[in-house]
Order: structure tokens, then C-alpha cells, then sequence
């Protein structure tokens, strides 16, 4: 399976970034954005270690699926900006922008918690980013349905 994986990378890279260039989102970003998710997983296996908590390779793969899985995040905003022929492109970037300061801060709060040998409260951005996302996505809705037909007000 990794073999198979490893022969086809080229063209796997090669269609992540067709689609980021389809969606017109940022592919430095996107770059930077994956690297820091690397170096967070990376740091998270270590202080795993250091802080003697209970390690395996399930929870590192289920981890790193869900780093990846955040990437969906500004790529359905894209989506949803091409589908509905809007411009999010402020809005996916600035989605990409908070995701690398969250991986940003969790990376050094991994640091901290390597260095002094004890956990490290870690602030959940990613959450309060996705909850609001959520939130303004409805009210966009909303509006919408009212343009559509203003009886809607009443039911909303």
C-alpha cells in the first residue's frame, strides 16, 4: 500500500494542487499551512512521549487524519464560493490564516509542554473558528432564502 502510495505522490501533488488553483486559493498558504500541521504532529508524538502519556500508532494516524481534515474546511468554503458563484476568496483565506496561527500556538504549546515536562492548557481555535464559520454560513443562508421570497422572514 505505502509503495503504491509513494509511486503515484507526483501525480497525488499534482491534483491537490489543480484543484487549490481550480478554487483559486492560496498555494503557499496551503503549503505552509500542511507543514505546520507536520511539525505539530511531530511535536505532539514527542511530548507524548516525554510527558509519558499513553502513545500508539492508531491514535497518531486518526491525529494526523484529522490535521488533514481541517484542510476541508477552507476547501468547502472555496466550493461553496464556486458553486454559488460568490467571492469567499477573502473568507478562505482568512480561514487559512487562522488556521496557522492555531497550529501556530499548538506547536508552541508543545514546545512549553517539552520543555517543562508538564501539559500545557492548549486554546482550541480551531472550534471557535468552525463554530463561526458555521454561524455567518447560516445567516448567509437566511438571506438568501429571504431575497428568494421574503415570506421566509416570518418563518425565520
Amino acid at each position: 500500500m505505502m509503495q503504491k502510495i509513494s509511486e503515484y505522490s507526483n501525480e497525488l501533488k499534482l491534483l491537490l494542487y489543480g484543484i487549490f488553483i481550480y478554487l483559486e486559493m492560496d498555494t503557499g498558504i496551503v503549503k505552509v499551512l500542511f507543514y505546520l500541521m507536520i511539525m505539530d504532529t511531530f511535536l505532539g508524538v514527542v511530548k507524548t512521549i516525554v510527558l509519558n502519556n499513553h502513545f500508539t500508532f492508531k491514535k497518531l494516524a486518526v491525529g494526523f487524519v484529522s490535521k488533514l481534515a481541517v484542510l476541508l474546511i477552507p476547501t468547502a468554503l472555496a466550493l461553496m464560493s464556486k458553486g454559488l458563484n460568490y467571492n469567499f476568496n477573502w473568507s478562505v483565506t482568512a480561514v487559512m490564516n487562522l488556521l496557522i496561527v492555531s497550529d501556530g500556538i499548538s506547536i508552541i504549546s508543545n514546545i512549553i509542554a517539552i520543555k517543562t515536562k508538564k501539559e500545557v492548557e492548549n486554546f482550541d481555535a480551531i472550534t471557535l473558528i468552525l463554530n463561526s464559520i458555521r454561524s455567518r454560513l447560516i445567516l448567509l443562508f437566511k438571506k438568501i432564502l429571504i431575497t428568494i421570497d421574503p415570506k421566509y422572514n416570518n418563518m425565520l
